[in-house]
């Protein structure tokens, strides 16, 4: 009888101690990533992606290192993004960034981190480049905005503001508010 209470005290000891031993709850790994409003649908390396105009002509590419799908949001995520706007007998542009969130349908895209765009000059022209952190582009549109700090290099002249608004088919840009220029003689 002694053996037998001495080996009952000895396995609820062990089970107290293996019971012990588990992680708090939320210790525990996730299930799911955390911060995502849903699972990913499919993901993309080296992704390309064509948007077209009304009559199925090329307008933009884009280049990403990597697209994740969200589909409860019905949106893509893209990181290292490269776009080439080249409207039908336009300027061209080339636009980057570390990061981007896309429409599924391709009507809207909201770049982020080192967002750089520049004219695709020709010839006789001069070079045009707007730096910022964040900018919203509607390719079927061909308007960018931002409402963060901007600079706006043309040539030698050096513009800086918060906030941008630009129409790149109409060749026209406003800047918002605090804006400070340097312009070198030439």
């Amino acid at each position: 009888m002694r053996n037998t209470v001495v080996m009952l005290v000895l396995a609820i000891f062990a089970a107290a101690t293996w019971v012990a031993t588990w992680p708090p709850q939320e210790q525990r790994l996730p299930t799911g990533r955390r911060g995502e409003a849903g699972p990913l649908g499919y993901y993309v390396r080296g992704a390309r992606l064509l948007g077209t105009d009304d009559e199925g002509r090329v307008t933009y590419r884009v280049r990403a290192e990597r697209l994740d799908e969200l589909p409860a949001e019905d949106q893509l995520r893209l990181e290292g993004v490269n776009l080439e706007y080249e409207p039908v007998a336009d300027t061209a542009w080339a636009i980057s960034a570390a990061k981007a969130n896309a429409l599924k349908d391709g009507s809207l895209l909201e770049l982020s981190g080192d967002v750089e765009i520049r004219n695709v000059p020709a010839q006789g022209s001069i070079q045009q480049t707007i730096l910022t952190q964040a900018l919203r582009f509607w390719p079927d549109t061909s308007r960018v905005e931002s409402d963060q700090p901007v600079e706006l290099r043309v040539g030698d002249w050096r513009l800086r503001a918060v906030g941008l608004s630009s129409d790149l088919k109409g060749h026209t840009l406003r800047l918002e508010s605090q804006i400070h220029g340097t312009f070198s003689p030439q």
